[in-house]
């Protein structure tokens, strides 16, 4: 388990991005119940843990599809 640094703050704050779906990509996105139980088993190890949000992805402007496009 990790311990503050003295002032209250842990030490790492771990902040995963969903995968976005890219055409012709090998890589696919997990599903929500895998990245719940993700952030579940490093949250409970202490380690401190948020989902970001994806935003974009409806209009292909998400994280990682913008250098996919042509």
């Amino acid at each position: 388990m990790l311990s503050d640094n003295g002032r209250g703050r842990a030490r790492v704050h771990v902040n995963p991005i969903p995968l976005n779906d890219i055409p012709g990509s090998q890589f696919t996105r997990s599903r929500e119940e895998d990245m719940d139980e993700f952030v579940r088993r490093l949250n409970a190890a202490g380690v401190v843990t948020t989902m970001r949000d994806t935003r974009g992805s409806d209009i292909d402007a998400a994280c990682g599809q913008l250098a996919a496009a042509e």
